[in-house]
């Protein structure tokens, strides 16, 4: 495999527009899923600041 080649694994094609989806080596089924995650994680942070701060 040629460095473009493994570039463009995880290369998306919308509406004539090509971009990059994200990482090719995600342990996630789906970016839906990895969103979610993140947003939990990201709302656990905050509370806890919340708490142990505020």
């Amino acid at each position: 495999m040629s460095e473009h080649d493994s570039q463009d694994i995880d290369l998306q094609e919308e509406a004539g527009a090509k971009f990059h989806r994200g990482s090719a080596l995600s342990i996630f089924v789906s970016d839906r899923r990895e969103d979610f995650l993140a947003l939990i994680f990201a709302l656990l942070i905050a509370l806890g600041v919340y708490i142990f701060i505020g």
